[in-house]
């Protein structure tokens, strides 16, 4: 394994072990369940709904070339631009665990919550680093 490819494993196991730690300081603070307003809990389940979709769509468009077009004011490398992507990835995967946890502390049930943490850990366990640009070349 190359070092970009097993750099991007280390992360991947860094951002899972963050949203476990999440899990646990969750689970031990021991919050009593509080009616939380509706619309607001489901709002925030739209911007983690959003959040996870948002990791799908930056990743793609930043592997693409940049336009030759416009100025350049900084190089990037296919390899930069696939490190920036796969962070990106993994960052919108943690924010819905952390979505959960703003739900959590605010006493909101405990399936929406852990649909929250569930999917937040799907996609960090789905989303595999692939091929590095620079192998290609």
């Amino acid at each position: 394994m190359n070092k970009p490819i097993f750099t991007m494993r280390v992360m991947q196991c860094a951002f899972i072990v963050s949203v476990l730690m999440f899990i646990y300081v969750l689970h031990v603070s021991h919050l009593p369940a509080q009616s939380v307003n509706a619309t607001f809990q489901w709002a925030i389940v739209f911007c983690a709904v959003s959040s996870a979709l948002a990791g799908f769509i930056v990743q793609k468009l930043m592997l693409r070339p940049p336009n030759p077009s416009l100025p350049q004011k900084t190089k990037s490398t296919p390899q930069s631009r696939w490190f920036s992507g796969h962070i990106i990835r993994f960052a919108t995967a943690e924010s819905v665990a952390l979505f959960g946890v703003e739900l959590g502390f605010m006493g909101s049930t405990s399936i929406v919550v852990n649909l929250l943490f569930g999917g937040s850990l799907l996609l960090l366990l789905l989303w595999q680093p692939g091929i590095c640009p620079a192998q290609e070349n």
